[in-house]
């Protein structure tokens, strides 16, 4: 991707949570960032931002067979054990499932493959970005999918480390302690602003790094410097593009 955008696009970093949307907000004109927590996706989306590039830790564009060319190259890239956290979203009919099972069914018939649980505990999240995208067109020239650990994967290549994903899991102290370590090199302070005012009940440590990771890809795509998996972006069925940026 090496078109430049408006260098006074405001950004924003956006991972699911608890209670919602975990944000992390970057000014275009100022470049100081803000968390917030919001209910509805759609909320980052209104007027007042139509220039605005929002980048979301969320499967957006949904194959009919459940494969998408993102996912395996994204798998690829990062390796093991980290290729294991992309994991291939629902097709469409399945999101309304009520239970795990049912899922499960819908996907299968369709597709001949069960979904992963990670993928059935997100759904709602995932219909509630493909309901934005399609009914307004608009946002595919703003709203990109970022998979965090391709981005930890290339703020630790950018600070000279290796080009494969982390081998640490997020899950375990040394894990969160490298992530953490390789954000601040990119916001300071900020980090540690977030996760102290963090409110527990409404997003987790691991939703905040994870935001921030999102947001140091949303800079790369605002300065043109981003790429995206795979070099030629396949379209859905409803013609929304299927593709990770990094």
């Amino acid at each position: 991707m090496n078109n430049e955008r408006d260098i006074h696009a405001d950004l924003f970093g956006v991972d699911g949570c608890k209670a919602g949307w975990f944000v992390v907000k970057q000014c275009g004109r100022t470049a100081a960032i803000t968390t917030s927590v919001i209910a509805h996706f759609q909320d980052l989306l209104d007027c007042k931002r139509a220039n605005a590039i929002v980048a979301v830790d969320m499967p957006i564009g949904l194959s009919e067979n459940g494969i998408r060319a993102c996912d395996t190259l994204a798998r690829k890239m990062l390796g093991r054990p980290r290729g294991s956290s992309v994991f291939a979203p629902p097709i469409r009919a399945a999101l309304a499932a009520s239970s795990y099972e049912e899922a499960c069914a819908i996907n299968h018939a369709e597709s001949g493959k069960r979904i992963s649980i990670q993928a059935f505990h997100i759904r709602k999240k995932i219909a509630e970005v493909d309901d934005v995208m399609h009914t307004h067109n608009i946002n595919a020239t703003r709203v990109f999918e970022v998979h965090p650990e391709l981005s930890f994967m290339h703020v630790r290549m950018e600070q000279g480390g290796p080009a494969h994903g982390l081998r640490e899991s997020k899950a375990h102290a040394p894990g969160f302690a490298l992530r953490h370590a390789l954000l601040v090199k990119c916001f300071g302070s900020a980090i540690d602003s977030a996760l102290a005012t963090r409110k527990p009940s409404q997003a987790s440590r691991d939703d905040v790094l994870d935001a921030f990771a999102v947001l140091w890809t949303a800079r790369r795509i605002a300065s043109g410097k981003a790429f995206h998996l795979p070099e030629e972006i396949a379209i859905d069925a409803n013609g929304i593009p299927m593709a990770i940026y990094c």
